[in-house]
Formats: C-alpha cells, structure tokens, sequence
C-alpha cells in the first residue's frame, strides 16, 4: 500500500494531507478532473483509507499489473511511525523510495547522510536480506531491518535477534492495542521511539562490554563425592548473570579446561576464601583452586580439586553438577546489600532513551576485570536446605 504518489507531476505523501485535502483529492480523480500516478510503476492508482484510518495509495487493476507486493495493515502502520520519528529527528522521509536495483520502505535522509529502513512483517530468506543489504551498501546506504518473523540464520536458539554491525535488525511486533512495538534486548518500546533514539545517536552497537568494578553475585556451595578418595565434600559455582558499567545484566559464556571461567576469577576466590573463614563457611569442607594436570587435555589448568586428597576435578565432570545446583533448594546464609546502582534505561513519558551514544545497540561480550565482589553465598546438600 504505497504511501507516495504524483498528482500533476508534484509529489504528494498520502499522510501529509489532512482529511480536507483528501476529500478534496477524491472528488477531483472521481470527476476525473486528474490523475494519480504512483511512481513505482508509473500506472493510475487511487485513494484508499484504511479501517484503522491510515490514508494510502492503491493500484488501479491493469492489463501490466505492478510487481508491488502486498502490504499488511502491520505493515503500513510501521512505515508511518518509522516517517513520524525521521521527521520529527530532522530528517527528511521518502517513502517507497527507488534507486538502481533496490527500494525502501523509507529513504531517511540528512545531509549526505542516507539510511533505508525496511519492514519485514512477512518472511523473508537470509539470502534475500543479505542481496538487498549489499544493494544498499553498493549505493552507500545504510539499511537498518525490522523484522515480525526473522530468518533462523540472524536468530538465537531463543528466537531473538543477533546483533549485527553490518546488518543491523531488530524484531517488531503488535500488542494487543495493534501499536507497532520494537524489541531491543530485553526492552521494549514503540517502533516511533526506537526509530528517534537511533537517528539521535543513544543505540550503540558494542563488541565489548565493561563489567561493573563492583559485583553483586551468587556463589552456591553443593555437596560433592571426590570420585578417588570418595570422601564428601563442598565444591562451589557462581549464577553466570552480571552487572555492566550501565547497569546492564548480562550472562557470562563458560569456559572449560583454562583459567578464565568465572568461578576462576581471582576476586570470586578472594571472597569465596573470606566466607569460608566466617562462623557460617568454616563448616564447609573446599579443595583451593590451583593448577593441576588433567589426563583428559594432557596440560594444566586451574582448577578445582579434592580437599582430602588433592585429586583434580575436571570443568567437564563438573558440568552436570554445576547445572544440579543451580535448580536444586538454596538457604541464604550471607546476604550483603550493594549500593543501588544507577540505571541505564530512562522512561520518559512512553518513550525509553538509551544512555549511550553511537548508532547502534548489539549483543555483548564481557571483559572479566572486577574488583573483589559483594557476595550472596547459597548452601545446597542434595534436596534439603540446609540452615546457619
């Protein structure tokens, strides 16, 4: 449903007409006083109002129809929010904008600046997306994506999308009200409001992110069998989610058979070392953290280990056991306050302004350089809790 037309060889934007002008525009092309052509084609079109009250152009039927596909109601509602909030950035918005071998939903421009915005409310294959974001990038244009139902190659295994610098896309959906939303991690927000955070430069997409000098974490201690001297003892992990310099959570990536796995880290050891020597963790029985050789890589590693009898216990063996203690029935023993941090994310009225500057926001890999954390300590023993 296209939102651009010619009348008389004058461009006209269907949204930009007031209900006056409308009428007025309907009467003549009914008395056939004018016509309408729509310029993706160059064939008569006519007017049309949505039940929603959308105002738009459509195709009059031809022995050469148009290659126009058709758009959802979806579909036209984020294209008009996506023109508000260029517009209302200081950018100029050209809707079904052609050029070369390639047409956008809407052509933002500023300056030299060009960047095409694309609804996706329909599938589309990632090999369709990856051609029409080379067109863009051969006619230096910057395409950003918005996609209902994304192609599994730019989706995670929990269906959300991967961020992407050279591709940037975000998903969009309707709520219950039918108002356009937009999904930016875990935030959502009107489709208008992303559209106005990204050309004021408050996305930013980020390779890296910086984790807080100060953490608030888990450390949960779960009762273990050495599997060569079979005496029962304590082992510990650490709840993978952290806090970034903004305030951010975000789950750190394990890692097996090195040094850099978080419950690795120095400052968890020091504060694990710390509990140990209060009242509640001199109960707990825990072999040190330290290099040992492994038969199962042929090297050594740091790693955790038997309290009685110093036998390594391998990241891969732990696996299971770490899983275990996550989902089984936890006592707080100590339980420290951290000052309330500052968060990222102001709400303004309806709209979510993102304190960052760049262009856009992205998925993130943490940077393990924090101080001595702040600690929740959990105690596990098989099904039961056990109390301080």
């Amino acid at each position: 449903m296209p939102l651009r037309a010619y009348i008389e060889d004058k461009e006209i934007v269907s949204i930009d007409l007031n209900d006056e002008e409308w009428s007025a525009l309907k009467a003549r092309l009914k008395a056939k006083k004018t016509v309408l052509i729509l310029p993706c084609c160059g064939q008569e079109g006519f007017l049309r109002t949505s039940s929603k009250g959308l105002k738009h152009f459509v195709h009059l039927k031809s022995a050469n129809p148009c290659d126009w596909k058709p758009e959802s109601a979806e579909h036209l509602k984020a294209k008009v929010a996506i023109m508000e909030a260029c517009r209302e950035q200081g950018w100029d918005a050209i809707p079904e904008f052609s050029e070369a071998d390639w047409r956008a939903d809407v052509l933002a421009v500023q300056g030299g600046k060009r960047i095409a915005f694309e609804v996706q409310w329909s599938r589309q294959t990632y090999e369709e997306t990856r051609l029409r974001q080379e067109r863009y990038k051969a006619s230096n244009v910057r395409g950003c994506w918005f996609f209902r139902i994304a192609p599994k190659e730019m989706s995670d295994y929990d269906k959300t999308l991967v961020a992407d610098k050279e591709t940037p896309a975000f998903k969009i959906f309707k709520d219950e009200n039918s108002n356009i939303l937009a999904q930016v991690g875990k935030v959502q927000m009107p489709l208008k409001a992303l559209i106005s955070n990204l050309l004021a430069r408050k996305l930013k997409f980020c390779e890296h992110i910086r984790m807080a000098p100060k953490q608030k974490i888990t450390i949960i201690f779960f009762e273990m069998k050495c599997w060569k001297c079979g005496t029962l003892q304590y082992c510990y992990t650490v709840e993978p989610s952290l806090k970034s310099v903004c305030n951010c959570d975000f789950d750190v990536e394990r890692s097996s058979w090195d040094d850099h796995d978080i419950d690795k880290h120095p400052g968890v050891y020091a504060a694990v070392q710390d509990f140990l020597q209060t009242e509640e963790g001199r109960q707990l029985k825990v072999g040190p953290v330290k290099k040992r050789y492994s038969r199962t890589v042929a090297d050594s590693y740091l790693s955790h280990g038997c309290y009685y009898c110093d036998a390594i216990f391998g990241d891969f063996h732990l696996i299971e056991e770490k899983l275990y203690a996550f989902t089984g029935v936890y006592t707080i023993i100590d339980n420290a306050l951290m000052p309330k941090p500052i968060w990222w994310i102001l709400r303004v009225f309806h709209h979510v302004l993102l304190s960052l500057l760049g262009l856009y926001f992205g998925s993130f890999r943490c940077e393990q350089n924090f101080s001595r954390p702040t600690v929740y300590c959990f105690l596990k023993v098989g099904n039961a809790p056990v109390s301080s």
